[in-house]
């Protein structure tokens, strides 16, 4: 089979390690896959993705796009729309979350609401997504489960020695996206005589954070050595679609605190492999790690669970169930689906209707604008033409925090 994964960038994240784990077992079979990249500032070559150990698929950018591909994935909401308009004989949104919680823009919201109203083939990784799809958008997706990859992560040399007069505690997350509440996760940890070490693949933690040790945008390869160095991960995110951090901590000795976050149960279970706390209770998650110092029967009980549970997910039983879908798949005949152009003019419709209705409600029926509004509505238009998405994404968050500060 012909299959073309593709991404928006070729940023280190969750997500991104899920699609090249597809990516380089699907070729290892024997497939012919490739990694299209939207930004075609990233050079199309392995080496982009150095980040990943043993990487060597072929990368490549939307006008290079090959003849006779039989899939082609969607990997972020931001993809879809060009993954519509390339030519490949089916289409597949691998849907890792729900999307729409990664904005508290009411345009963006909606934004990401189309992509999931289009009548292509849908996957995911977390059965929660399953219901979610099904209930929400009528959608039957398949079920492929995320894993581990005990090759990348397994105890290992730890960067520093654990101390035997305390605990030490790692708060994993990117602290420039709010929903990760990597803030929560070390106020949570002070307090308790442990060390605290922190690691982040975007933003730097604030100088009143009192950790001991900060790392930043680490290779996946290397985070073996931090989670072999720490004894027990904090995990507060409150949007998850399935949290990979978790598990590899348990793969690598440790022991976890999370919350009850979408798709934690996909493989945790509470006072069985780890502690759970309901989402957004920093007192109950600081008394969880209290118990775990405290009680060591129930440190070590959660930690060999959790070694049976990493143990238990691995990835070549996954890939069997996505290469047995992709197989299915390119037997059938062409997919028909709505036209990426369509999904355009829905987002311009829907963003020129928000900013008439937020700036100027008293015209959003008759659409008569005055001069300056004119010139307002169309500069606005003629920015969003040259600045990437991403950009002005970044750009309006700075100012958020700006403000609030």
């Amino acid at each position: 089979m012909k299959i073309v994964y593709v991404l928006t960038t070729n940023l280190l994240c969750g997500g991104h390690i899920i699609v090249l784990q597809h990516v380089s077992r699907l070729a290892k079979r024997g497939h012919d896959v490739s990694i299209c990249i939207l930004d075609e500032t990233i050079p199309t070559k392995p080496a982009s993705f150095s980040w990943f150990p043993d990487f060597d698929c072929h990368v490549i950018h939307p006008k290079d796009f090959p003849e006779n591909v039989d899939i082609c994935f969607a990997t972020f909401w931001d993809t879809l729309i060009q993954v519509l308009k390339l030519p490949a004989k089916h289409k597949v949104y691998f849907v890792q979350s729900d999307e729409t919680r990664f904005y508290d823009d009411l345009i963006m919201k909606n934004w990401v609401v189309l992509t999931y109203l289009c009548n292509i083939h849908y996957m995911t990784e977390a059965k929660w997504i399953v219901n979610w799809l099904n209930e929400n958008f009528g959608h039957q997706a398949a079920y492929i489960p995320n894993a581990i990859d005990t090759n990348i992560i397994y105890p290992d040399k730890p960067i520093a020695k654990k101390r035997e007069d305390k605990l030490r505690i790692l708060v994993e997350g990117t602290i420039d996206s709010p929903f990760k509440r990597v803030k929560e996760a070390i106020k949570a940890s002070e307090g308790l005589g442990c060390e605290i070490w922190c690691v982040s693949n975007g933003g730097k933690p604030s100088p009143e954070w009192k950790i001991d040790r900060f790392f930043y945008k680490v290779d996946f390869s290397k985070m073996k050595r931090i989670y072999s160095s720490c004894d027990i991960l904090v995990k507060l995110s409150n949007v998850e679609g399935f949290f990979g951090p978790p598990l590899e901590m348990m793969a690598c000795g440790g022991v976890c605190v999370v919350s009850d976050v979408t798709g934690y149960d996909e493989y945790i279970k509470d006072e069985y492999n780890a502690l759970v706390i309901p989402n957004g209770d920093i007192d109950l998650a600081h008394q969880a790690l209290k118990r775990l110092i405290e009680d060591k029967d129930l440190y070590r009980r959660l930690q060999s669970n959790g070694q049976i549970t990493a143990n238990s997910m691995q990835w070549e039983d996954s890939i069997d169930k996505l290469e047995s879908y992709c197989q299915g798949l390119s037997s059938q005949p062409r997919s028909s689906h709505v036209k990426g152009e369509r999904i355009e003019v829905l987002r311009k419709l829907l963003t020129d209707y928000y900013f008439l209705k937020c700036e100027n409600p008293e015209i959003i029926n008759s659409y008569k604008l005055s001069r300056l509004e004119y010139i307002v509505v169309n500069n606005f238009k003629k920015i969003k033409q040259i600045i990437p998405l991403s950009i002005r994404l970044k750009i309006k968050a700075r100012i958020n925090r700006i403000i609030k500060k």
